[in-house]
């Protein structure tokens, strides 16, 4: 991955990435702090997209000041033009971290921080911006334990997609219903997301959820949403029926049933819930520091969080209705610095006869069963065009949507089917020299560094698909194996696709 350039910032480092957009660290010459860099991968064509990318960005800034929102600190556009804000550095997470059972938070802890971000939503839509992209992934905590949303205008960058595409890039989980058929943004809209943000901090996921174990994995998250749109939002019977009452009515169907955020920030303020049980800033500060990226929230398998901490009212899950939703979709809501989700356009798209499935489990098991230089499942041996031991050409194709690393945790990949609309396609693979747990242990690897180039992938591509600007990345196995740490992936892409493409190893 190239580092980028822009003047003052130097030191960079890559913080989180998927198929929207880059999140790096720098650090800032003249004031001599860190900062967040989000470099979107898409690039802005044509001079209206520039000025409403600036328009929005300059608005962002101007509410920098609102304590409930992250500070955006420069906005502009690189010399290819690709958009770019220089960010506070919210070295505390995200509130994904809040989402597992280990770390929930009380129902007075979640109504306050409810407040603060109604209140940054309502000063944002009084200057009339809308944010249209609230999740938890969005809501960003600073190194002194201060919860501001972050990504203010970074949805008007989804303005040229399809309807499908939008979605997938807006995390269609948190979603208002209306979003899922062509229309106009809408505060409401804003309003719905937030408390399906309150909603999924009290239970663990949002409001239409599912058993993993029902997904349905040739479909996307936004396809089987908008499949399941009429099926009710349950309430949550170990919290106060007030606070219900109030995270219901803005969760209602209908936005113009739905209060203004103010409204929704009062009626969550004068809830007679009592003071948090422990202060909310010593609860949210945090720094993520050497830890794995943690999983999305998933009802049946929870994964490794932080270490415990104390929960003042722990809530317990509801039964889950059979909904095949949301666990690739809950790989996208990590990205620390608000990231996430799929590309807008970029390349061909190849029509050979390669079998069209999702990724196959076999590669990474049997990776993990066997470390040593024997072939993994489906890899052909490219060794000798690589200079060192390598494995390439999976078959059947593996495919994946979004990747999701945040602060040198380990990345995740997000499964999805070669057929179905996918970002990246695995190419090679090969043995780490040493076993990894942090995503800058594979991005140093002698091997992995030799084997994950554009130019192995151009190898084995036909000449008419091959191109110079592959996104191409190290990853590590991604099966539930212990031993997956031996191994690394090799993926590339560019843009999404709905095929993939044909590769034969060297």
């Amino acid at each position: 991955m190239k580092t980028p350039r822009l003047g003052g910032l130097t030191d960079w480092r890559p913080l989180a990435r998927g198929g929207f957009a880059v999140v790096w660290e720098a650090h800032q010459q003249s004031l001599d702090r860190q900062v967040a860099v989000k470099i979107i991968t898409r690039k802005l064509d044509n001079p209206e997209e520039r000025e409403r990318f600036l328009r929005e960005s300059s608005a962002a800034g101007r509410m920098s000041s609102h304590p409930g929102i992250v500070t955006v600190h420069d906005a502009g556009l690189l010399d290819d033009d690709r958009p770019y804000l220089v960010m506070e550095l919210c070295t505390g997470g995200s509130l994904t971290r809040r989402l597992t059972p280990e770390n929930r938070q009380s129902q007075e802890w979640v109504r306050d921080l409810g407040v603060r971000i109604a209140d940054a939503l309502a000063a944002a839509h009084d200057q009339g911006v809308l944010h249209r992209d609230v999740k938890p992934a969005n809501v960003l905590i600073d190194q002194y334990g201060h919860a501001g949303l972050a990504d203010f205008g970074l949805a008007v960058m989804t303005d040229g997609m399809d309807l499908e595409e939008r979605l997938e890039a807006l995390t269609p989980a948190y979603a208002p219903p209306e979003a899922f058929a062509p229309h106009t943004p809408t505060a409401s809209g804003d309003v719905y997301s937030l408390a399906a943000t309150l909603y999924a901090l009290l239970c663990g996921h949002a409001p239409r959820a599912v058993d993993p174990g029902d997904a349905e994995p040739d479909l996307t998250a936004a396809q089987v949403v908008m499949a399941h749109l009429d099926d009710p939002v349950e309430r949550l019977p170990d919290v106060d029926p007030a606070l219900m009452d109030v995270l219901m009515e803005a969760l209602d169907d209908d936005p113009s049933s739905r209060p203004t955020a103010a409204t929704f920030r009062d009626r969550l303020a004068a809830l007679p819930l009592g003071a948090p049980a422990t202060p909310v800033l010593p609860q949210l500060d945090e720094p993520l520091v050497d830890q794995q990226s943690p999983q999305p929230p998933a009802p049946a398998t929870a994964p490794a969080a932080p270490a415990a901490e104390p929960v003042a009212s722990p809530t317990t899950t509801p039964s889950w209705r059979r909904w095949p939703v949301l666990a690739a979709a809950g790989l996208v809501l990590l990205l620390v610095v608000a990231l996430a989700v799929a590309v807008s356009g970029g390349g061909g798209v190849a029509a050979g006869p390669v079998p069209a499935t999702g990724p196959s489990t076999d590669v990474a098991s049997s990776a993990a069963a066997s470390p040593s230089a024997a072939l993994l499942a489906g890899f052909s041996d490219c060794s000798g065009a690589v200079g060192r031991p390598a494995q390439c050409a999976p078959e059947p194709p593996q495919c994946w949507g979004s990747l999701t690393s945040a602060f040198d945790s380990l990345t995740v990949a997000s499964p999805a089917g070669c057929d179905r609309s996918h970002i990246y396609q695995t190419f090679a693979a090969g043995t780490l020299a040493s076993p990894a747990i942090r995503q800058s242990q594979i991005d140093e690897d002698a091997g992995a560094t030799a084997t994950c180039t554009a130019e192995l992938v151009n190898s084995m591509l036909p000449a008419g698909q091959r191109r110079t600007n592959w996104e191409v990345y190290g990853i590590p196995a991604q099966s539930a194996s212990p031993d997956d740490d031996a191994y690394f992936l090799c993926v590339f892409g560019r843009g999404t696709r709905d095929a993939p493409l044909t590769l034969t190893a060297p």
